[in-house]
Order: structure tokens, then sequence, then C-alpha cells
């Protein structure tokens, strides 16, 4: 079942980031869900079930400004011509204010492209739980919505929502392409990547191979460069004479069939699994961390590090500076990758600024970074750009050729 991504600006003047199946606030009162009579739903969406989702107001438990699902209608096919609805278990609901959509802009950077409206304002406001309200608030029927070409799925959806300016593989290597052809990229370039070695994390490198050849791997756990300076240097003395090199990095994360964002399911498994696991490791420890008492000068004690996991302990170690960041974030699964992103930019900064001298032609070197989000089998996965520089053989910044 495919679903519109234009609910998503309606459910945005939601304050409270709640579930669709939130218990009530309060155990106390007398009254039951059958006699909701008084109950005004807006920014309301009829659903593919019969039921109707949308922002409450004048609810005996919730607050007002909650997003609740109701059950099934006894009677959906009057939802649009009728204020007053009732449910099949007898509740009845004041429909009010429709949602409104919005045409026009990108597909898949709706929110980044709306005046007032980025990541950081969409968390905040809405918060992923609300959005979805419980992973199904995503209304059928609605076709408009940014100008997207079809309907979208609930992952795809919730890219959009999440991840605002996230392009499908496909996309990336279009535009990525049309970047660098003018500095004479194509059969001279070597590609180095530093992505997490989960399998997920595979398509990309092959769009990349099938694009540019077979890449060098630089990266380890939750994508960080362990090969180092030394991977680097070797890699520029691959490069074709006369080449250049195309380095893409970043973390990844994961969005399963129910939207939920750290999960994914991966081939020939029921259940959704940690994405990217060595990330929710690194959080854990972070959390936990939270717990310990200072020491006596106030710092936190050194992490344990183990030899036969030297590349978790490391993760864990590099994530610490970013903990107070993540434990006061909205929703720490979207600020992970985030978070592990700015890391692995310093550090891949620090790299190339140490490796770069082992070119041995003029040629560039292009620095992609970004967010690999990755989906279920049925739906592509998408990277999220957050710097695209070019560089010269020396290092040095020539010019950022990210897209607008």
């Amino acid at each position: 079942m495919k679903f519109s991504v234009g609910t998503v600006i309606a459910l945005l003047s939601v304050a409270n980031n709640v579930n669709a199946f939130t218990t009530p606030r309060s155990s106390t009162s007398a009254r039951t869900v059958t006699s909701l009579d008084v109950t005004t739903l807006d920014q309301w969406q009829l659903l593919d079930n019969g039921s109707v989702v949308g922002s409450v107001s004048g609810h005996p438990t919730l607050s007002d400004g909650d997003v609740i699902t109701t059950s099934p209608l006894s009677r959906p096919d009057t939802a649009r011509s009728n204020n007053l609805v009732g449910t099949l278990t007898g509740s009845q609901y004041q429909l009010g204010m429709p949602m409104q959509l919005q045409a026009g802009g990108s597909s898949m950077a709706p929110l980044a492209e709306v005046p007032g409206v980025g990541r950081s304002t969409f968390v905040k406001v809405a918060g992923t739980a609300s959005l979805f309200a419980g992973g199904v608030a995503l209304g059928v029927g609605v076709t408009g919505g940014f100008g997207a070409e079809k309907p979208m799925n609930i992952p795809e959806a919730k890219v959009a929502m999440a991840f605002p300016g996230a392009l499908t593989n496909a996309e990336l290597m279009k535009r990525v392409s049309e970047r660098l052809a003018p500095y004479n990229y194509g059969s001279t370039t070597l590609v180095a990547t530093s992505l997490c070695c989960d399998e997920v994390n595979r398509p990309l490198e092959k769009a990349l191979a099938k694009q540019y050849d077979e890449p060098f791997v630089m990266g380890g756990l939750a994508g960080f460069p362990f090969g180092g300076i030394t991977s680097f240097g070797a890699m520029a003395h691959h490069i074709p004479d006369g080449g250049s090199c195309l380095v893409v990095y970043g973390p990844h994360v994961g969005i399963d069939t129910f939207g939920s964002i750290g999960t994914v399911n991966r081939r020939g498994r029921s259940k959704g699994g940690a994405c990217c696991g060595s990330a929710a490791a690194a959080l854990g420890n972070v959390r936990k961390g939270a717990m310990v008492p200072k020491t006596a000068d106030g710092t936190a004690a050194p992490p344990m590090i183990d030899s036969l996991d030297a590349q978790q302990a490391y993760v864990n170690s590099q994530l610490l500076p970013y903990g107070e960041r993540l434990l006061m974030a909205a929703d720490q699964n979207i600020e992970l990758p985030y978070a592990l992103y700015d890391a692995q930019k310093q550090m891949m900064d620090g790299i190339v600024a140490k490796g770069a001298g082992a070119m041995e032609s003029n040629g560039y070197i292009a620095m992609l970074g970004g967010i690999q989000i990755n989906t279920p089998e049925d739906t592509s996965d998408y990277f999220l750009p957050l710097t695209f520089d070019l560089r010269n053989n020396q290092g040095k910044l020539v010019k950022s050729i990210m897209w607008a």
C-alpha cells in the first residue's frame, strides 16, 4: 500500500510528540471512549481501513493537539460530507479542519524548502511519533504535496520527513556525475569509500562501481575510516594516470517497513534488526555513561578498550563528545547519524590533509560526505549529502560543488 508524503506538512502543526496509541494521561476519568461526542478532530485524514487520524481537541483525557487514530468508522464514505462521524465501537467525533496540502518543490526535499521548516524544526515541533501516529498516520487518496510524481510508501515518506534532502541512490549518482563531469571524472577516476561494513550498504558501492569501477574500501564499523592515512595514501597510488579520486563517506541508519528509524528489514529475516548496530551500541554506551558518577576532577572515567573489539571501542569513544547533544535530542535515532557524521568528517578531513601528498598527478580529490539510509528490499536506499567539496592534489579546498 502506497501513501503520499503530502500529509507531512499538515501534521507539522501538531506540537506534542505523542504516539497514536498513547495511554490516556489520566486513569481516574469515569468516561469511556464511547462517549467522545464532543471530541473534535482537526488536520484529519481518512485512512485505508476506514479510520481517521487527526489532532484532538476537547478530549476528556488527552491534551489538545495530541494525535490519535480512531477505530474504523461505521460509514467511512460519509466522512468527507458529514461533520459528525461515528465509529464501529460507538464513539463520535466532530470533524474540523481537514489536512491542507501544499504543492510545488522537490519530491524528496520538501521540509528543507519550506520557509522556516528544517530538520530541527520538524523534529522539535511535530516529533516522529506524532507525525506517523503510530506508523499509520499517512493518509490515502492524497495525491498533492510537493509535486511528488507518485504516492510514497511508509519508508519513503519517513525518509522525506526525517532526512529532508535525501536522494535515492540513482538520483545521487546522476547528481554526482553531473557535478564531476567538468573536472574530467570518468574512466580515470578511482572511488574510495568509507561506509559501514554492514552488507546493507553495498548497493551504494555497486552503484559507484557501475559509474567509476570498483572502489577502494577505507571504512569499518559505523563508517569510520579506520584505514586512516595509510589507506588513503595507498588509494592515491592506485589512481589511474592523470586521474582523480572520489571519496564517499558517512554513517548509515535504517528505516523499516513500519517507518521505525534505527532498524531495517534485512534479506531473509522476518524481524527488523538494529541499523546501524554499531551506532546503536555506541548510543547505548552514551546512555550508560550518563548514569556513571564523575571522577573527582569532574570528568568521566575513560572507556575500556578491548583489543578483540577495537573498532567498536573506537566508535564508542568518538561518540562520547556528542553525548549531551544526543541525550537532549527530540529523537535520538535521527540525531545519532548526524553526530556520527560530524565525528567522521573531522576524521576524514584530517586524513586527507595529511595523506594528500601521496597524489601522483594533478588530479582532484572530491569528497562526498553524508548519511546512508537503508530501507526494505522493495524500496530504494537513500543518501543524504551533507558536504561535497573539491580539493586539489595537496588537499586544499578548491570549491564546494554541492547542488542547491
